[in-house]
């Protein structure tokens, strides 16, 4: 009876004792299975850790919003992929040895894709205080210290450009890529920041100049073509005033003259053939152009209309247009050159009637 009993009690010990080991085991199960997610704009490095002896290895990349699903002991480390501002402050002693302070703000990414390399060599989301920010500043203070304080407010462009190219050849083979960099808030002593604004007034100065000689250039070309077109105007004119033709001028005065009623008109004879008609000089000499005049002529025309065709370029902005030169400001026109005065009709070919000598 006493070892029914013994038996039994150790047939429940047994059962007991398989129950909790179930137990422990699907709890073991349970903790062992993950569930790793990557959010939206992240990339996930899943890596594997053994249950009980071993190193956690990389498995895959997955870009998010994503998950794996449930897996066995798998885990993500995220890191976030998209391009991020980064500002540092700068107080440097320029190559003229004047105090200058500004900020340089950075816009930087990491490239798509490189999130094994990021969190294995580039130190996961301390990329940047790590690997970055010193070399940043690094290059920042090296090209800032080679010009002078009114360099570098007048050509910011240049030294940040300096920058970017520095930086972008420095991590032209990394994860990390360089969007763009900007200064900022630069901030002088007073004597120099009135330097700077003396500086900025006397270029503006210079351009207006610049300017108004552009426009006197150009108005004296419209002025050589006009008298250029005059003096064409005047040969071809020149050699159609023969006798004759003065003769047939003067025939027309004398009708209009006929035609009034309170004038009185007597015509004399001047001439050994009777007529009262205005004597014609014929004996004096006329220039002839030679071919090389004509060529002369030919490119001065050319050469002016190219400078009467140039625009003049607008006025710098801030500049007080006619101050100090007693000259108004130039305008931005297009070019035209005045019209000469209209050239004489040419003679008909059958000439009217001469009109009857009262």
């Amino acid at each position: 009876m006493t070892t029914t009993k013994t038996m039994k009690t150790t047939q429940n010990a047994i059962q007991r004792l398989s129950l909790l080991a179930v137990v422990v085991a699907l709890a073991a199960s349970s903790a062992a299975c993950t569930h790793p997610r990557t959010p939206e704009g992240h990339e996930g490095y899943i890596y594997h850790i053994p249950l009980v002896i071993g190193k956690a290895e990389y498995r895959k990349t997955i870009r998010g919003p994503a998950s794996t699903g449930l897996s066995w002991r798998l885990y993500a480390k995220n890191v976030d992929m998209r391009a991020k501002s980064f500002q540092e402050e700068f107080d440097l002693l320029s190559s003229d040895n004047l105090d200058v302070e500004f900020e340089v703000n950075t816009r930087i990414r990491l490239r798509p894709g490189s999130v094994q390399e990021v969190v294995e060599e580039w130190g996961e989301e301390n990329w940047y205080p790590w690997n970055v920010k010193e070399p940043l500043r690094t290059a920042v203070r090296s090209e800032v210290t080679r010009v002078s304080a009114i360099a570098i407010q007048l050509e910011t462009d240049i030294v940040r450009q300096r920058i970017f190219d520095r930086l972008t050849e420095r991590y032209a083979d990394t994860p990390i890529e360089i969007l763009s960099v900007d200064i900022g808030n630069i901030r002088f002593p007073e004597k120099v920041t009135k330097a700077i604004g003396l500086k900025i007034a006397k270029e503006q100065e210079l351009q207006r100049q610049e300017i108004l000689l552009a426009k006197a250039r150009k108005e004296a070309a419209i002025n050589v073509l006009e008298a250029l077109k005059v003096a064409k105007q005047q040969r071809i004119i020149s050699s159609t005033l023969d006798p004759i033709y003065v003769q047939r001028l003067a025939v027309q005065v004398y009708r209009k003259i006929s035609k009034s009623d309170n004038k009185s008109v007597i015509l004399l004879p001047s001439s050994s053939q009777g007529t009262g008609l205005p004597l014609v000089l014929t004996e004096g000499r006329r220039k002839q152009l030679s071919p090389a005049d004509e060529k002369l002529l030919e490119d001065m025309e050319t050469r002016y209309m190219a400078i009467a065709s140039q625009r003049v370029p607008p006025e710098p902005s801030g500049a007080t247009p006619g101050t100090d030169t007693g000259e108004p400001a130039a305008e931005d026109t297009t070019p035209q050159t005045q019209d000469a005065p209209p050239a004489q009709p040419e003679p008909s070919a059958t000439p009217p009637a001469t009109a009857p000598a009262e």
